[in-house]
């Protein structure tokens, strides 16, 4: 009978996971069908935003990069439906710490995200662009960047970035559950520092710009997310 039970239970907590992974998967599908259709205007906003004019070099690179462009953005606006979810569905197997402090990191996670991705866009992206732009152009060179090549580096270095600033709620999460001291952060500023160095190094071009440009905001978030730990 117990056996039963367990089995019954199992089967329902597998009904609901695929319900979740359905409800998930039709939000993903229609934001990305809208930001398929809204693309062409987006590519047109991104160019004039970027002061470029970007070739397609092949014949169906423009397809490309707008079904590219969709798919980011699904994913990225349905994470809360997702995270929402996935928090439903662990909450029976939760206690209540565990499920608050889920509840509450998901949103602060989902915000870090944003803001650095729109940090790395205006700021990193936008002024290595400008740069590279201005330099190519006073050796009198012709400029012929590729859409897909561009516009795809621009959410390459974005989507780094908004992942790297979850290191402050990392940081606060590992010390407030007791797994690090404020003192082993301390010590371990060397070992996150060059680890930043190296995620930056594989994932964005290889100029001293765009790398320090992404790895400067991120040490000065991890030095101060440690100071912040240390006084609360």
């Amino acid at each position: 009978m117990e056996q039963n039970q367990d089995l019954k239970s199992f089967e329902e907590h597998f009904v609901e996971l695929k319900a979740s992974v359905k409800h998930s998967f039709i939000v993903f599908v229609l934001l990305s069908v809208f930001f398929f259709i809204t693309s062409e205007g987006l590519l047109a906003f991104m160019q004039q935003d970027l002061q470029v004019n970007l070739h397609g070099l092949t014949p169906f690179e423009v397809f490309n990069v707008r079904l590219s462009i969709s798919a980011i953005l699904g994913i990225i606006f349905s994470i809360p439906v997702i995270l929402y979810s996935l928090i439903n569905f662990a909450k029976p197997g939760l206690t209540t710490k565990e499920y608050k402090i889920l509840k509450y990191s998901f949103p602060v996670s989902y915000l870090l995200f944003v803001s650095g991705s729109i940090f790395a866009y205006q700021v990193v992206f936008k002024n290595a662009v400008n740069f590279f732009l201005g330099y190519t152009q006073a050796a009198e060179v012709a400029v012929v960047w590729g859409l897909q090549n561009t516009l795809m580096l621009g959410a390459r270095i974005s989507i780094l970035s908004g992942i790297l600033c979850q290191l402050p709620l990392i940081v606060a999460i590992l010390e407030k559950g007791g797994l690090v001291t404020v003192q082993q952060l301390k010590e371990y500023r060397a070992y996150v520092i060059v680890g930043v160095l190296l995620i930056a190094a594989v994932a964005t071009p290889p100029d001293l710009i765009t790398q320090i440009g992404i790895t400067l905001p991120i040490i000065l978030l991890y030095e101060l997310s440690v100071r912040i730990v240390e006084r609360i």
